[in-house]
């Protein structure tokens, strides 16, 4: 029987991913065929092994998956506008659907073994547990979730089963690092996850037939502690400079862009391999084209997302990962004067696009500690050296008086060694600086050589 028709994909091309769904039974025949109206009839060979098949436009839209057949729909396309009509049979077994006028982005699917179709979320080529009957379905859900003490308490029901085995992946944010283990979930579970703040935590089970509900794929924010957040808003730019807004990663940890946006404010901002990086800043604005020309520079990642207008005089913007607000910036006629941009964080006017605004000390949040051995450096003298800890790689910069580079080096993560700078050689008599650079966080500490 037909279990699912997907004709109107919102993100993707018709030609990509629309989609006819069949799912079998015990039965067997030789071959099976699928009728869209008057149109001549597909044949295919009947699955020997699969208990479910899709028809696609490309084969290469196709899972791996024994269970899974896969048949082509040729040039048929299906109609987005109108009502439609369908036909399938095999040996002595036959099934036909009507099925209203589409809407796009959802999928038509059917209730049970009857008559009825619902408009819902697609779920291409696995079951729907929501509304088909007779498939073997355990499932996740998150409870609750508590941090105390440097500890996430988390607690979740399984649904479906009364006990299964899962795999745990926990990506501490605020190392970096990923652990990983197994464990055995009952009923109602819970457990504990040490962390030095905000995780990414997943929760996986066997892929069964119904596979949207086998993961819990989350990340749980320490409040007030936000792991990404809108570090600068530009709402009412000078002209022709287009409105932007820059996001920074203050976590120890990649976050992947398919997954950040503007809460309600259109798309997220990248594919799936796109990542805001460690202490990387990005710019997000609905120009690209226009701020990347009036910046004239090209140091610093933009990114797209239907931003729509922000408000002069009085607006806000929250940021999402996933559907989950993480940090929020607000702002009226009295926080900034236009054309300025400002910092919702330290509430400040701003305008230093992809660079945080830092001080010259090392403090406990900083991504990286330094230290120098002196800050007078004599030319006959002993050398300039700088100790840096740090659990990820620092470039480590010598800027001469006008701020130009003269030398560069990187320092591995957990180095213990002093390491000299070649001050006394690349510098001329007066002011120079070192600069210390983990992503887009850098601190520049100034020195003076003397004869």
């Amino acid at each position: 029987m037909f279990v699912e028709i997907f004709p109107d994909p919102k993100f993707v091309s018709d030609n990509e991913g629309e989609f006819v769904e069949i799912r079998f039974d015990e039965f067997r025949a030789d071959s099976l065929y699928v009728r869209f109206e008057e149109k001549a009839a597909l044949a295919f060979r009947f699955p020997r092994n699969a208990n479910r098949m899709v028809l696609v436009h490309d084969s290469t839209q196709c899972p791996k998956r024994d269970s899974l057949a896969c048949g082509l729909l040729g040039t048929l396309t299906l109609p987005n506008s109108r009502e439609s009509y369908w036909k399938l049979w095999a040996g002595s077994c036959a099934d036909s659907v009507s099925l209203s006028i589409p809407k796009e982005g959802s999928s038509f699917q059917r209730v049970g073994e009857g008559d009825d179709w619902v408009l819902s979320k697609e779920t291409f080529g696995t079951a729907n547990a929501d509304y088909e009957i007779g498939i073997q379905d355990c499932g996740l859900s998150w409870g609750r979730a508590k941090y105390a003490d440097g500890e996430w308490s988390l607690r979740g029901f399984l649904t479906g089963c009364d006990s299964a085995k899962a795999s745990l992946e926990v990506l501490d944010l605020g190392t970096g690092l990923w652990r990983s283990s197994e464990t055995l979930l009952s009923g109602t579970f819970s457990f504990d996850v040490r962390t030095r703040g905000s995780a990414w935590v997943r929760l996986i089970l066997p892929m069964d037939a119904a596979p949207a509900n086998d993961t819990l794929d989350s990340l749980f924010v320490v409040p007030g502690n936000a792991p990404v957040v809108i570090s600068e808003v530009h709402h009412c730019p000078e002209e022709p400079l287009p409105e932007w807004v820059e996001v920074y990663n203050a976590s120890k940890a990649a976050l992947p862009l398919s997954r950040l946006s503007f809460c309600g404010r259109g798309n997220a901002w990248g594919g799936l391999p796109d990542s805001l990086q460690p202490y990387e800043s990005v710019l997000i604005t609905k120009d690209t084209a226009g701020l990347r020309e009036q910046l004239g520079f090209s140091d610093v990642r933009i990114f797209f997302a239907s931003l729509g207008f922000l408000n002069n005089t009085a607006g806000s913007l929250t940021l999402c990962v996933d559907q989950t607000p993480v940090d929020s910036a607000f702002w009226n006629k009295n926080t900034v004067a236009c054309p300025l941009g400002f910092n919702p964080r330290l509430g400040l006017a701003e305008n230093t696009p992809g660079f945080q605004r830092s001080s010259s000390e090392s403090t406990d949040e900083d991504p990286f500690k330094f230290k120098l051995s002196t800050r007078v450096v004599r030319k006959r003298g002993a050398p300039l050296r700088v100790l840096v800890t740090s659990e990820s790689e620092v470039r480590v910069r010598l800027l001469d008086s006008a701020g130009h580079g003269v030398w560069k080096q990187s320092i591995p993560s957990g180095s213990s060694s002093w390491l000299d700078v070649p001050a006394q050689d690349k510098c001329k008599i007066g002011v120079c600086y070192v600069s210390f650079k983990q992503g887009s966080f850098e601190k520049v500490v100034g020195f003076v050589v003397r004869p």
